[in-house]
């Protein structure tokens, strides 16, 4: 079995089982993957790299194509239990915009950052 990431396993304690998570700046869907398996949600990621969605929808993922700082946007108020910002807050153009829109379309936004000691 691989090693979980620390932010992960704290994201998996939070997420309650079979809640509706959006995973904004998913990658390859590691944490997408791992809450399905876990926890039953119904999730989606938000990737804007082609290698990434790729190889979500290679993994049997939900995920679109798409820019956090533009695109968050477009996604109903309240469409999600829980929004996912993992390591990829400080990508973003506008954060402060970003953070906002996370609470927009979730019950709960979910924000890990790393550690760049």
């Amino acid at each position: 079995m691989s090693v979980i990431r620390e932010d992960f396993r704290e994201i998996l304690r939070l997420v309650r089982p079979g809640a509706r998570v959006l995973d904004v700046g998913c990658e390859d869907g590691a944490l997408l993957e791992l809450l399905t398996r876990e926890k039953r949600v119904d999730g989606q990621g938000l990737e804007i790299s082609p290698e990434g969605v790729a190889a979500c929808l290679a993994k049997g993922l939900a995920v679109v194509q798409g820019d956090g700082d533009r695109d968050l946007d477009h996604f109903p108020t309240r469409s999600f239990d829980y929004a996912i910002l993992s390591k990829t807050l400080q990508q973003m153009r506008e954060p402060k915009h970003v953070l906002s829109e996370l609470l927009r379309i979730a019950d709960q936004a979910i924000v890990s950052v790393p550690n760049f000691r």
